[in-house]
């Protein structure tokens, strides 16, 4: 019986779709424990491990799916809304004490 989200990750065969989307290609269980694997790598030489909790701003969808296994295979997975405002996510961001956050390449932050 898995333990952790990675021995969950490892009963599931490489090349087997691990999530699926409409209109999206699959992500299949190799390149998933892959993205995890890199994640849990860049976040530990961040100094961020198993007791901190790292935010995640993504829009719904497998980008945030991947996004949230693949941290908590690392920290604790903390998602937050991308439409909150400014002091939405000072509060929460503080509240939950986030050693990190994660956020999509490009987004605009300043808000």
């Amino acid at each position: 019986m898995p333990q952790t989200l990675e021995d969950l990750l490892t009963t599931g065969a490489g090349g087997s779709p691990a999530l699926l989307a409409p209109g999206r290609p699959s992500l299949s269980f190799a390149r998933l424990r892959e993205q995890c694997h890199r994640t849990v790598e860049s976040l530990n030489a961040l100094g961020v491990g198993r007791e901190d909790r790292v935010g995640i701003v993504l829009p719904n969808g497998p980008e945030m799916a991947s996004g949230f296994l693949a941290v908590g295979c690392a920290a604790t997975s903390a998602p937050l809304n991308p439409a909150y405002r400014r002091a939405e996510f000072e509060f929460y961001l503080s509240d939950i004490g986030a050693k990190a956050l994660v956020v999509e390449s490009g987004s605009d932050t300043s808000a």
